[in-house]
């Protein structure tokens, strides 16, 4: 699997990374601790988790997937191999929302202990809290730097301004900005007003693009495979678009002998090949050891130039 630099976090991570929010609930433990063993066989060094995964699923708690991760770790050793990812900041149970300083670091603390781990690589603010004021959610994130107990900052469901308001408040405060973002992105456009479950679940539009590439900061995308659904059309979940754009990823799928989803999981990677895209490495999950097996063999496809302005750029 090949490796590449997030140069402002101070991370080398693989170009894929895996998604653990069904672990040790929709996933069982077995399949589970299957998966991250092959992952890491395959090359992957580069996890995500986080402190809410997965509450809503019946008679979770939302610890699920940090315990199950934990248990990993204590079993297998080599987490200096290991580049870990943690969120804080969405609910659970519809409780513990926020980015206050005492819920940054109790939850951090939190994390820490059930990872089995006494760092964390990668730390997202999971969701904006407009209830907090920035420089407090700044702050107490810094402190965690300073602290060692994070050694970089991510931020996830945040609007574009807002990243940038925070970054201003760091650079103001001498505080640790956000250097990674983690946002909703796949190959199909959605539909105006439907792109999201949640106010701050957003799919990436090219403004966020153009910001991240600007600012040199790299794109973990989540839900890059849309349920499925470029697989099978009947999975495929009703905000997306199916126009032209679904016409001509089928059809170079089919021209290239590759599955859709798999066509997709190549496009993120190659992004950077154009210069006006920044780095993009997709976050890829599967209840199924075999599917997951045949995504994770997609991390060193490549595109041609020409073939990623096609799939960029082409107009309908």
């Amino acid at each position: 699997m090949k490796k590449i630099r997030f140069e402002r976090a101070g991370l080398d991570v693989s170009n894929m990374c895996l998604g653990t929010m069904m672990m040790g609930t929709q996933i069982d433990e077995k399949t589970s601790m299957a998966e991250l063993d092959l992952f890491v066989d395959m090359g992957g060094t580069f996890i995500d988790t986080s402190n809410n995964y997965a509450h809503w699923m019946p008679g979770a708690t939302g610890d699920e997937s940090e315990v199950l991760i934990g248990k990993w770790l204590k079993e297998k050793g080599g987490r200096d191999k290991i580049v870990l990812a943690s969120k804080v900041g969405y609910d659970r149970h519809g409780e513990h929302q926020g980015l206050k300083a005492s819920q940054i670091e109790y939850w951090c603390d939190e994390s820490l202990r059930k990872l089995n781990t006494d760092y964390l690589d990668l730390y997202y603010a999971h969701v904006d809290d407009f209830n907090t004021p920035l420089e407090e959610t700044m702050e107490a994130f810094d402190k965690l730097v300073k602290k060692g107990k994070v050694k970089a900052l991510g931020v996830s469901n945040y609007y574009t301004w807002r990243i940038c308001e925070a970054k201003h408040i760091a650079k103001a405060n001498g505080f640790t900005d956000f250097t990674v973002n983690q946002p909703q992105y796949s190959f199909l456009y959605t539909k105006a007003g439907r792109d999201s479950s949640t106010p701050l679940n957003l799919n990436v539009s090219e403004e966020r693009l153009d910001y991240l590439k600007a600012n040199n900061m790299p794109m973990v995308t989540y839900s890059c495979l849309a349920s499925g659904g470029y697989d099978d059309e009947k999975r495929l979940p009703d905000k997306y678009v199916k126009d032209g754009r679904w016409d001509l990823l089928q059809d170079t799928a089919k021209e290239l002998g590759l599955a859709p989803s798999s066509l997709v999981l190549a496009w993120l990677m190659n992004s950077d090949k154009l210069p006006e895209r920044p780095t993009i490495v997709p976050l890829v999950a599967s209840s199924r050891l075999e599917h997951l097996k045949k995504n994770l063999e997609m991390s060193e496809y490549e595109l041609d130039v020409e073939l990623m302005k096609k799939l960029c750029y082409t107009k309908f």
